[in-house]
């Protein structure tokens, strides 16, 4: 199975069942006959913007997150920002953002990074509340911190 019928089968299973855990997602995909490795069933929920979300008892499982058009993407990552930034600290051609703790924005906030196609961020690393952007350059690093502060400066909407 090549990954775009992997990537088919995992949004289907997304959708047909609450999926809480990378392992649990390899299992079920095992059941259907296709091995993968962890890491690899990583890239595939990034790529196709599966995040983890809570329910309404504040458990944690996968959902797929609305697609957007390119246009809605810059208004998107502005509001994230603006609404889920805590702190921007620059090093070098990397920028360190924290977002609120334990709310897995970090990760939605860097699908929005890498998205946007700004020629200034190379590519991005996400935990849970933490997220690096790294640029080719440090002067680049300086116009991602700008963007940042910017947002960080407007009236949250």
């Amino acid at each position: 199975m090549d990954h775009k019928e992997r990537r088919i089968l995992i949004k289907k299973i997304i959708n047909d069942q609450r999926v809480r855990t990378q392992e649990q997602l390899l299992t079920l995909l095992k059941e259907n006959g296709v091995a993968a490795t962890q890491a690899t069933i990583s890239r595939d929920l990034r790529a196709l913007s599966i995040a983890k979300v809570n329910d309404g008892e504040g458990r944690p499982y996968y959902s797929q997150l609305t697609e957007v058009e390119a246009p809605q993407i810059d208004r998107r990552l502005d509001e994230t920002i603006q609404n889920t930034v805590v702190s921007i600290v620059t090093v070098q051609f990397m920028n360190v953002i924290k977002t609120i703790p334990n709310s897995n924005y970090a990760t939605i906030l860097a699908g929005l990074f890498d998205d946007s196609g700004m020629s200034e961020i190379v590519g991005t690393l996400a935990g849970n509340d933490t997220l690096i952007v790294i640029s080719p350059t440090a002067d680049q690093a300086k116009q991602v911190y700008q963007l940042v502060i910017d947002q960080l400066n407007q009236p949250a909407k």
